[in-house]
Parts: C-alpha cells; structure tokens; sequence
C-alpha cells in the first residue's frame, strides 16, 4: 500500500511540481488535467465556465447575460471594420473607476491619464448636467499618425486600433499639437509621446480594456463599427456639446443617450482659461530660420538686381552669416526633442507629415546657404591673394570653378526660392492642425512678414557695419540702399503689428470658443508679455527708423552700426516674444473636461 501524500504535495498541485498522477497511477489524472486547464484559460473564459456550471446545477436561476455579454464583440472585425468605444451616457455616474483602472493597469505615473471624466451642463433653461468618459477615438484619419515624422504610429488594419511605437518615437510633441482630442501624452521621464491602445493586449486574449472592465454600471463597452458608415456619417460618432469637429478625423466612439439635449448645453470648462506650453526651443528655432531666411532672400534679390555690390568679402561675410544662423537655428530646434539621437529619424514621414517637410526643407536651406558661404568666401579669398600654400596645383582649377559658383544666378535665385519654400512648410506645420489661432492664412502671413522684418534688419546692420570700416570702397550706392530698408522697416513692422492684433477682435465673440480664450489669454495672464512684445517691435522697427531717417544717414560709421544693432536687438526680442504669445495664447480643442 502506497504512504500518503504529504500537505506539501498537496501545495505543489497546479504549480509545475509533482502531480496527482504520481501519487493515483501512472498517466494524468482528471484533476491534472483540470488544473492544466485552468491555467490557460483566460479570465473570460473561466467566467464562462463558471457560470455554465452554475446554470447547470440550477437550471431556473437568470442567466444575467444582459450585464456582461454586450461589453465585448462576439467576432473579431470583419475586413471593412473596426473596433471601437461606445459610451452610454445613461449610464454614467462619473465615478472615474474607467480613470483609475487605466492608470494602475496600464502603469502610468502619477500626472499621466489616458483616460479622462468630464461634465457637460445646460446653462439655459432647466438645469441638466451629464458626465463624459473619453479617451483615444481610435480615428479613421488619425490626426496624429498623419502628423508624425517618424511614423511612430500605425493604425492596425485588422482591428483598426491606433497604436503608439515607443521605440519609434522622437518626442517632438507634434501629434499632441494635432490631435484635436488632448489623447497623446508627453512623458517627461521617457522623452516620447504615450497614449490609450484600447489595451489591445487583453481585446487580443478574449479580455475587456481595464477601462471596460471596471465601470461599475457597464457605461462603457467594445464594439464593431462599419467604417463605411462611419465616413458616411461621421457627425454621428464624438457628438457632444463642446467637442471637436469630427470632420478633421472622423472619429470612431459612438456616445448614446436616451435623452435629446437641449441648446444650451456646452461644457463645464467651456469658459476655462489657462496658458499652453510655450516651447521655448521652437520659439528662437521659428524666430532664427526666419530670419535666415529673409536674409537669404534680401541679400540674393538687392545682388540679382544690382543694388548690393558683388565684392567678394561683402559677400562671403553675407553668405556666412546667413548660413550660420540656419545652421543655429536646426542646432536649436533638436533640443526640443525628448530624443535628440533619433532626431534623424524626422524625415521618414516626408509624404504625410508638414513637420517632416519642414525638416527637409531647413536642412535643403542649410545645406544651399552652406555651399554659397564656402564659394564665396573661397572667391574672397582668391580676390586678396589669401589661401594655404600646401594646396596641391591640380586643385586649382577645381577650386577656381567652385569659387565661380557663389556669383551664379541660379544658385542665387535657388537660394533665395528654398527659403520661401521653407518658410512656407514651417507655416503649414501650425496651419495643418486644428487650433483655431493658427489654422489661417494669416500665421503664412506672420511668418513671412517676421522673416522680412528681421532679415531687412540684419542686412541693414551688415550694411552699416561695412560702411563704417571702409572696407568696400564707392560705398555712396549702399547708403541709398540703407535709407531704403530703413524706410522700409516702418512698413513691415506695421503689417505685422496688424496680423497680430486681429485676434484682439474675437472678445466681443458670444460663445467661449478657442479665439475669443486666446484673446482673454493676452489681455489677461498674458497681458504683460503682450505689451512687451509690442513695446519693443515699436521701439526696434518703428522709433528707431524714424529717428534714423530724421538724422539722416551721414556715414558717419560707428553711431549708424549702432542704430542698426540697437533697432536689430529690439526687433528681435519682440519676435521672439510674439513668438512665445505664438505657443503659451493658442487655445486648444478638447473633449468637455478634458
């Protein structure tokens, strides 16, 4: 007769250590084979067949299958579907289980959310509020997908899930600009981007989002969505007082109620106003390019028409500091990457993304302004009988030739059309998003009208400065070009003190929307600012100008590069401060609450 198992047999059961089968026989046991069993089955399916065998022991008991079996599809999408979220606003107390359960299971840190609570109230009328959940809206035409330049994200084509690359990702934010939603979240300690993938993980093993899982009244569900109907009737889905246009990105979350509500429902924080990030690294990259860039085009059209001389070490010093302050301003915008090594990445998303061909454009820019600088100041060099000794005889003519190349017209005129193309994609990269304070016309306009205004400045300073140091003899013709720009500084400033200034328009709006916020922001919060920026724009473009032009500009050399400097200083700091008003003012679309 075989001795009794030991307790501590007993504990090993189901744990890979001995089994039944070597205490009761040689081959497996019933109760082996169940244990096995167990352990591959998933949550779902051991609800399941607990409840099967409760159903069989008591044949008469309810079966409860309304509050449990509408939380998940019963297939996987059929090509031409896609999963998505419904939300049943009936339902909904406003617990922020949904809240909690994302952040523990997905392991967010402390001020990280993907998943949010919001209120929506009716301010006219009978008084009526109902809370929101919302998280990622798993678009159709995902926002953030078509504005990353690294193509960190992917819209599954299978279960049509948004998802996040981690390792793919740069974090340079733009998504978060793009999405009209608040849903992807910038992770200070990773340097990425994260955002909700409707824990695919668990919907791949049969199991609910943590989300779906633990509301307590079943308010939020899985399920199947033809995206035919969804493009078709994309007002339908994200429908809620105060929510984003779902035309930018057709949105896949259906909210459903019993209830019609009336007019004056919007959102609790529809009236909410907070400052947004500046960006301070995109505020002095924005600042710089363009005035690289509207130096490149003054120096290349006052050359191609005659009215700048060609002499060579005028031209090399131009040539330099124009490509140096490009070069600056790429240097500048890599530090507003959370990954700065993988910065190289940026030019993947070249077809879909503006942000990319910005990139490409700047770096075309830089590289041109680079090869002009070089010929040039290789053609100065030769002009004052300056060059190594050591350089081998035969490089002489290839030498000569590329020296050629900085008087080209053609490479002038690519030049200075390179960095109008860039200026332009650089606008777009704000244009192409939703925030109503940059999706016009009128940032093509500021962009340009900053570059005009800084780069005539720094052209008119580099004038003045070669005046002053006699180093270009038969300077009489540039004098009458520097009264020509310093009138025309007056004319740039001005238009560009009236693009910004059209905000101010929306306070007398009725409704809170982003515009009348961002106007409230600059003569509130950022009231101080504002008058700075404006202050110092006047003093640099305008005073100064006018006081110049009064004086007259006598050649008079070290007081006219100091009117130039000064004037150039101050134009500066007020486009810089314009260009902080540009990020810290702009109002975002939200879910309500979000």
């Amino acid at each position: 007769m075989k001795p009794l198992p030991s307790s501590a047999s007993f504990k090993s059961i189901g744990a890979g250590k001995p089994s039944l089968a070597r205490f009761l026989g040689d081959g497996p046991s019933l109760i082996d084979s169940y244990l096995e069993e167990q352990q591959n089955l998933t949550a779902v399916e051991r609800f399941s067949s607990a409840h099967d065998r409760m159903h069989d022991l008591a044949p008469g008991a309810p079966r409860l299958e309304s509050h449990y079996k509408d939380l998940l599809p019963f297939e996987k999408p059929r090509p031409g579907q896609q999963y998505a979220f419904e939300v049943d606003l009936d339902r909904c107390s406003g617990c922020k289980a949904c809240v909690t359960a994302c952040h523990n299971l997905n392991g967010l840190d402390e001020d990280e959310t993907w998943r949010s609570v919001g209120l929506i109230h009716n301010v006219l009328g009978k008084p009526l509020q109902q809370t929101v959940t919302t998280a990622c809206q798993h678009c159709l035409e995902p926002a953030c997908s078509h504005g990353c330049p690294v193509k960190a994200y992917e819209k599954d084509p299978v279960t049509g899930i948004v998802k996040h690359l981690d390792d793919q990702c740069i974090g340079c934010e733009y998504c978060i600009l793009k999405c009209p939603y608040d849903v992807p979240q910038y992770h200070h300690g990773k340097g990425i981007v994260r955002k909700c993938d409707m824990c695919v993980g668990r919907l791949e093993v049969g199991e609910a989002p943590a989300c779906v899982q633990a509301c307590p009244t079943k308010a939020i569900r899985i399920t199947l969505v033809e995206q035919a109907q969804v493009r078709e009737n994309f007002s339908e889905y994200a429908a809620l007082p105060g929510a984003p246009d779902p035309a930018y990105t057709l949105p896949t979350t259906r909210y459903k109620t019993v209830r019609k509500f009336p007019d004056g429902m919007e959102a609790a924080d529809a009236y909410k106003v907070k400052k947004e990030k500046a960006h301070y690294p995109l505020v002095f990259m924005l600042t710089l390019s363009q005035m690289a860039a509207g130096f490149a085009v003054a120096l290349e059209a006052g050359t191609l028409t005659g009215l700048l001389p060609l002499d060579p070490l005028f031209q090399a010093v131009a040539h330099i500091l124009c490509a140096a302050l490009m070069h600056l301003s790429i240097a500048i915008s890599i530090t507003h990457l959370g990954r700065p090594l993988y910065a190289f990445r940026a030019v993947l998303g070249f077809r879909r993304s503006w942000l990319s061909r910005e990139i490409v454009a700047f770096g075309v820019l830089g590289g041109l302004a680079a090869a002009l600088a070089s010929a040039t100041t290789l053609s100065a060099l030769t002009a004052l009988h300056v060059g190594p000794s050591t350089v081998p005889a035969h490089w002489g003519p290839a030498l000569a030739r590329w020296g050629a190349y900085g008087s080209a017209t053609w490479m002038r005129v690519t030049l200075a059309f390179a960095a109008l193309v860039a200026v332009h994609c650089s606008a777009m990269v704000y244009r192409d998003t939703p925030r109503a304070m940059w999706a016009s016309r009128i940032t093509s306009g500021k962009f340009l009208l900053s570059g005009a205004l800084t780069g005539l400045a720094g052209l008119l300073l580099l004038i003045a400065a070669f005046d002053a140091s006699g180093a270009i003899p038969a300077i009489g013709a540039l004098k009458h070009l520097a009264l020509g720009l310093t009138l025309a500084l007056p004319f740039a400033l001005i238009a560009k003190l009236g693009c910004e200034a059209g905000i101010h328009r929306h306070l007398d709006d009725q409704e809170a929307n982003p515009l009348k916020k961002a106007a409230l922001l600059l003569r509130g919060d950022l009231r101080l600012q504002n008058i700075w920026r404006f202050n110092a724009g006047l003093a640099g473009g305008f005073l100064l100008p006018v006081l110049w032009l009064y004086r007259g500009y006598t050649g008079m050399g070290s007081a006219d590069v100091v009117f130039a400097a000064t004037a150039l200083a101050l134009i500066l700091a007020g486009e810089c401060l314009e260009r902080y008003l540009f990020f810290a003012a702009c109002v975002p679309p939200r879910m309500p609450g979000a």
